[in-house]
């Protein structure tokens, strides 16, 4: 069989519609402090509109999944974009809570039904350098994401809530430019029906596995996004500033680690890098509590970095195991298996609220090693 070959191009451009879809889902914590102090939004109100934009992303996206298996939605690169774009720029230009959350849960179901399809053909223009290309394309939407507050704070403070509008158009672009590609896309997804990643059966059981380690990644993220500016500030004393520039640390990591994760991977096996990847992350969390100055914080950053190294190559594994069913496995990685893992910090929280932060912390250094035994019961990817 013929070698699947690199699409830089395509790849290219799936990666910037992750990014600027991305960016309307991550302007909306930015959003809802305006919407408390501009329309009198109550926190209850406010955290309403938190929960049922992940909870829209969890539940949506394995179901899109499963019906992009059987049918060829290529038109979801169109509309996906559309709704994240066209929800999160009315979101700041409506007069009522109920209308509010309609166009914010717009914009979430908009990024929930790209994104199975976006990595299906992010698979297809991967070539036989899948954990590569999956990589760049996962960095895609972690920079979309990461840039969503920082746009929208600059433009609402320069135009108040209704400049809401100018931060969705990037996405609704992108879909222009997807409507053009209709054919093409089809043409390619018949080509890649009969290949080798295609072809086979879905191993569930190992995918059931793979899941598991997801939803454990995926914990200990939460866990650390959330609570490492808190315990910076209690049991160190940092400014609050300085907590939070920690978060800035992380993003770099993150982007760093989906850069340079995917060619360690493809180069050197994808199942042994992940557990190797879940020992540093325990490792680098100890070594960041053990530290007692902001020289921790580049073990901070190494730990991001192979979070979200790890989260790449799950994606990749989880496609080898999920033959013929990218679309499903889609939706269960990257939405059903995330949400799982994000009800880890309010978990996180119940137990520090009766133990202590600095006492219940170390325990997060934990999980990544239940999820490293979980890896060695793995078997061997499909590449």
């Amino acid at each position: 069989m013929e070698e699947r070959v690199l699409d830089r191009r395509s790849l290219s451009m799936l990666t910037l519609a992750h990014m600027v879809t991305d960016l309307n889902q991550g302007a909306v914590p930015a959003l809802i402090p305006f919407l408390v102090a501009q329309q009198g939004l109550s926190y209850l109100g406010a955290s309403g509109i938190t929960l049922a934009n992940t909870l829209i992303s969890s539940i949506l996206q394995p179901l899109v999944g499963f019906l992009s298996d059987r049918h060829s939605l290529s038109w979801l690169l169109v509309l996906g974009p559309l709704l994240a774009g066209v929800g999160l720029g009315l979101s700041g230009n409506l007069p009522t809570y109920g209308l509010v959350l309609l166009a914010v849960l717009t914009s979430a179901i908009g990024a929930a039904i790209f994104h199975p399809e976006a990595y299906r053909y992010a698979n297809y223009c991967s070539g036989s350098q899948t954990a590569t290309g999956m990589g760049v394309f996962s960095v895609g939407g972690t920079l979309g994401y990461s840039m969503g507050p920082l746009v929208l704070t600059f433009l609402v403070v320069q135009g108040g809530l209704p400049a809401t509008l100018w931060v969705g158009m990037p996405a609704t672009s992108i879909a222009l430019y997807y409507l053009f590609q209709q054919s093409r896309l089809r043409s390619t997804r018949t080509a890649q029906q009969h290949s080798l990643q295609q072809s086979g059966r879905t191993n569930w059981r190992a995918l059931s596995l793979l899941l598991s380690v997801i939803v454990l990644r995926s914990m200990t993220y939460y866990c650390l996004s959330t609570f490492v500016p808190l315990y910076l500030i209690k049991t160190r004393s940092f400014p609050t500033p300085v907590a939070n520039s920690a978060l800035t640390v992380m993003s770099v990591g993150g982007i760093v680690g989906g850069l340079i994760g995917g060619p360690i991977a493809d180069r050197f096996g994808r199942r042994r890098v992940l557990f190797w990847l879940a020992l540093l992350i325990s490792l680098s969390i100890l070594a960041f509590l053990l530290g007692s100055n902001i020289f921790s914080f580049p073990v901070l950053g190494l730990a991001s970095a192979a979070l979200s190294a790890s989260f790449t190559i799950s994606m990749v594994l989880g496609q080898g195991y999920g033959k013929g069913n990218l679309g499903l496995v889609s939706g269960l990685t990257v939405g059903f298996a995330v949400g799982v893992g994000g009800l880890g910090a309010p978990l996180f929280g119940f137990v520090a609220d009766r133990i202590g932060l600095a006492t219940a912390f170390p325990g997060v250094a934990v999980l990544p090693l239940f999820a490293a035994g979980l890896i060695l019961a793995l078997p061997k990817e499909a590449l």
